[in-house]
């Protein structure tokens, strides 16, 4: 997932200029108080369990919870037998980012979009760039006071923004707030995106993904060792996620974080590859992005670039036609090549696009159709 990056939780800033300022009694701009807000709201997918507990539908641990305690994933609360969605209306990050880092780099390129996100998370990857907010829930985290879905939607619209991004933690934990939100900007002609570790239950990720043009999803590691010793999960449920996205219609995106010593071994690296290349198919763009030391796994040392490059090399090997190295630059694994004649059509410095030649999603060079959200 896009990584937010020490001192750039710019909510209250990225609030303040959607809303237009704030002003105090003396005149001066304020940014609004950050002391919480938002409601617990009935959740989706739940049934009632004996003795007024709470079966939790939503993704693959199932949980059944008895009434006060709260999901793995902190943001589902049983109270008094009937389940609630704790993260509705309590954003805690809002960025004004390009569509590159959620990372998507076949959709809209070079365009603006609002990043939004609330805390908490199904899974407990040790090494997590953005464990300040994932690792705790919107009750533990200072969530955008006078945030509304609506004000943020007319903000974005206002500001010539052309999406609305749920990225930084994940958003499938709070599919009520997600859902309705993705809905809202649709409606106004924003592109919503979705960036998710696919951790999720078929028929609640197959609504939640309803309102989305473009996903995003992690694929952490190839092995069930890999998902429970560092992630607190397993593979097959991500593998299934992947394929139900493309299922759906939505343009996917794939993205890897790359942990020294822990996934970034080339026969792991040949089996995601591979994967990717049969069941989602060779145009699905691979993101591989570099490590930074993080979390509980701060002791390691960063992605090391040799590592970055020769994973890219088992992606093309795999037949893979869109590898990119996401977070790391300059480097020319961030631009995009046409596949057919491999010159470069859009160029990148990271996130930022330097150069877009696509004419109508083909090269100008050899008028092939590159496949991608490109209007």
């Amino acid at each position: 997932m896009a990584r937010l990056g020490a001192g750039s939780a710019l909510g209250p800033l990225v609030w303040r200029l959607l809303e237009g300022p704030a002003r105090a009694a003396g005149g001066e701009a304020r940014a609004p108080d950050t002391s919480g807000g938002g409601t617990a709201v009935p959740a989706l997918h739940w049934r009632p369990a004996a003795g007024g507990a709470a079966q939790c539908d939503l993704c693959p641990r199932a949980e059944t919870l008895a009434s006060g305690e709260t999901g793995f994933c902190r943001a589902r609360q049983n109270v008094g037998g009937r389940l609630v969605a704790l993260a509705f209306d309590r954003p805690c990050i809002l960025n004004v980012d390009p569509v590159e880092k959620s990372p998507l780099a076949h959709v809209l390129p070079g365009t603006s979009v609002l990043s939004v996100a609330h805390a908490g998370c199904n899974l407990r990857c040790l090494y997590c760039q953005n464990w300040v907010f994932s690792q705790r829930g919107p009750a533990e985290t200072r969530s955008i006071a006078g945030f509304t879905r609506a004000g943020a939607v007319e903000g974005a619209v206002r500001r010539g923004l052309r999406g609305v991004a749920f990225t930084y933690t994940e958003p499938g934990v709070g599919p009520e707030f997600v859902a309705d939100l993705a809905a809202m900007a649709r409606d106004q002609g924003l592109l919503p995106t979705l960036c998710t570790g696919g951790y999720l239950s078929a028929g609640p990720l197959r609504r939640l993904l309803a309102p989305f043009a473009a996903v995003t999803v992690t694929y952490k590691g190839a092995t069930d060792a890999f998902y429970e010793s560092v992630c607190g999960g397993r593979v097959k449920p991500v593998l299934d996620a992947m394929a139900l996205v493309r299922g759906e219609g939505k343009w996917l995106e794939v993205a890897t974080l790359l942990v020294p010593g822990r996934n970034d071994d080339a026969p792991s690296l040949r089996a995601m590859a591979a994967w990717i290349a049969r069941s989602l198919g060779p145009a699905t763009p691979w993101h591989l992005e570099r490590f930074n030391p993080q979390f509980k796994l701060a002791n390691l040392p960063p992605t090391p670039l040799a590592t970055l490059e020769a994973a890219r090399r088992i992606g093309l090997d795999a037949g893979l036609k869109f590898v990119y190295i996401s977070n790391l630059a300059p480097h020319d694994a961030n631009h995009t090549f046409c596949p057919r004649c491999g010159k470069a059509v859009i160029r990148r410095l990271g996130f930022k696009v330097l150069a877009d030649d696509l004419r109508g999603g083909r090269c100008p060079h050899c008028r092939e159709a590159l496949p991608g959200v490109w209007a």
